[in-house]
């Protein structure tokens, strides 16, 4: 007979195998049941899991009860963060800083010039603030005492500084053309050794410390950049500079400068130190326009029209100029005070723009018709401003005719005033045609669209520094939010020049695409690179996560402004 069932629970280790091939070990209860005359489950306890040769139980995680855990919830800015994180990755800028600094050191300056970039007139401090809403680099967190740290750290080490310069001029060509930008910045310290009275772009009084940056026309980007006293004048400013990029493997670039470096006594400076340079003269100079005017009545003849803009029309005249200078100091057989002279050999690029030409001349006839129809009318010459009398003056004839007012226009003088209108000069020591001069000028014209170091951005209006070292380093991580800048710039003209160019077939000229690129062409027109960050500052993610599940979803953004993100290269396009 079989046995009598005790009523008991009994309990037996069970071994179950996963299909990862883990085994855990389970503590199961069971009682017998003598109407259904089986055993019953009653319970189910895990004991653990076998370690990998089977000898020991392994502890496992315990379950989390229902309900316990509290739900989070993050929300983060993304808008201008993924554009931000676009630009340090294609430009190369975020691969050079990692390549010249350990990573904590590298995310610190990639976080500060991303703030910069994307709030362009807040200070430093304010960084703290913006990081709750947007994901910097520097997982973490930038206060104002670690900003201030970074920079002192980066102005007492400059190897960093120099590392970068390095991988930057590494991507420009070695006989590449280099442009000139120098400005002063004003500070109230009186303790930096740097800040000196000398000329103050402000104007406002303060002394000053000067910055040299240099950047390739090829691709716009900031190369490196110098720190002299203010009371440097700029040619030795630029003279120090260039024995930088000879360190930096572009040993004899191309100079291109503004017409705030012309003057004969800087000419001479770069010519005495072998410096090839193209800079913006003065036409009406006394040693320029004689050698000039000569070429004004044959300026408009078709071989001189500029292929790329046939408005433009450019000629070429080699020169020798004598210079002449007093000796500074007593030296092979020559004394301190004796002037000196020497002939070097110049070329003179004249260029004509006849559509600036005819604006600046139709504009002088507006002011001088607004005078002369004033006077008509019968008005008091005394009430006329000092402008508009010195135009009366010198370009109206008044006289009484028989007790009646008559005023005619004085037109030699007026063709004296508008001969030049549309005319300026380069001036060159680099042989090459006036095509090509005025090619390499324009580059800087265009790279200056987007150099925005300056007084209004990267919270460059006036030092705050206490020290050399700080301002060293401070002055590091504005160049490096400049070179985000200035490539955004140069791929934000990129998009506009690629959207809405008819091609004459109106399957494409009056297609749906082609009015949508119109759209966003002229939303863009209207749009600065303050304003387009402002934009997409409002594109957020939000994350949450609770006991029932995770989830994220973003801002709904509009066709207009995905379409400016594919063409831009932010996001891959849609299919």
């Amino acid at each position: 007979m079989p046995r009598k069932a005790s009523g008991e629970p009994k309990t037996k280790r069970v071994e179950r195998r996963q299909a990862n091939g883990d085994i855990y070990v389970y503590e199961v209860t069971t009682l017998y049941n003598p109407k259904k005359r089986y055993n019953e489950h009653v319970s189910s306890k895990l004991l653990g899991k076998k370690s990998a040769n089977g000898t020991a139980l392994l502890p496992t995680r315990p379950w989390k009860t229902p309900g316990t855990a509290a739900a989070t919830a993050v929300r983060k800015t993304v808008g201008v963060t993924d554009i931000l994180a676009w630009i340090g990755r294609e430009s190369g800028i975020d691969d050079d800083i990692l390549s010249s600094a350990d990573k904590g050191t590298a995310q610190k300056i990639i976080s500060i010039a991303r703030f910069w970039m994307a709030n362009p007139d807040k200070t430093i401090r304010s960084i703290e603030e913006w990081q709750i809403s947007h994901t910097i680099p520097y997982q973490e967190g930038m206060s104002e005492d670690t900003c201030y740290l970074l920079m002192k750290q980066l102005g007492q080490d400059i190897t960093v500084s120099q590392k970068y310069f390095q991988y930057r001029a590494s991507h420009a060509p070695s006989r590449a053309s280099v442009a000139v930008d120098s400005t002063t910045v004003s500070s109230y310290s009186e303790l930096l050794n740097d800040v000196r009275f000398g000329y103050n772009n402000d104007g406002n009084g303060l002394a000053t410390v000067k910055l040299l940056t240099l950047f390739s026309l090829q691709d716009h980007q900031p190369i490196a950049f110098s720190r002299q006293p203010g009371n440097i004048p700029d040619v030795i400013s630029v003279l120090n500079a260039l024995k930088q990029l000879s360190v930096l493997g572009m040993d004899k670039p191309l100079l291109v400068l503004d017409g705030g470096f012309f003057s004969e006594e800087n000419i001479l400076g770069f010519l005495q130190a072998h410096t090839k340079f193209l800079m913006r003269g003065q036409l009406d100079s006394k040693w320029i326009l004689p050698e000039l005017e000569p070429l004004l009545e044959e300026m408009e003849v078709s071989s001189h029209a500029w292929p790329e803009d046939p408005s433009k029309y450019c000629v070429t005249k080699r020169i020798s100029h004598v210079f002449s200078y007093e000796r500074k100091r007593t030296r092979g057989g020559i004394h301190k005070g004796d002037v000196i002279t020497e002939e070097h050999r110049l070329y003179l690029h004249l260029i004509l723009d006849t559509d600036k030409a005819r604006l600046d001349t139709a504009l002088l006839m507006k002011d001088i018709q607004h005078v002369k129809k004033q006077l008509e009318a019968g008005v008091d010459p005394a009430l006329l401003t000092k402008a508009e009398a010195r135009m009366a003056d010198r370009y109206l004839i008044i006289r009484n005719v028989r007790d009646r007012l008559v005023i005619t226009l004085n037109d030699k003088a007026i063709m004296k005033t508008s001969r030049l209108y549309g005319y300026f000069v380069l001036v060159s020591n680099e042989k090459m045609d006036a095509f090509s001069a005025l090619r390499e000028y324009r580059l800087r014209e265009k790279t200056e669209e987007g150099f925005r170091l300056d007084k209004q951005y990267n919270d460059a209006h006036v030092t705050r520094t206490k020290s050399t070292e700080t301002l060293e380093g401070r002055f590091f991580c504005q160049f490096v939010a400049y070179g985000y800048e200035a490539f955004f710039q140069r791929e934000l003209n990129r998009v506009k020049n690629s959207l809405a160019i008819p091609n004459g077939d109106p399957a494409h000229d009056k297609s749906e695409v082609f009015r949508k690129e119109k759209t966003l062409l002229n939303w863009l027109k209207g749009m600065s690179v303050a304003k387009l960050f402002g934009w997409f500052d409002t594109v957020q993610e939000t994350t949450v996560d609770s006991a029932m599940g995770k989830a994220r979803w973003c801002t709904e953004s509009i066709e207009r402004d995905r379409l400016f993100l594919t063409r831009l290269g932010v996001i891959k396009p849609e299919f």
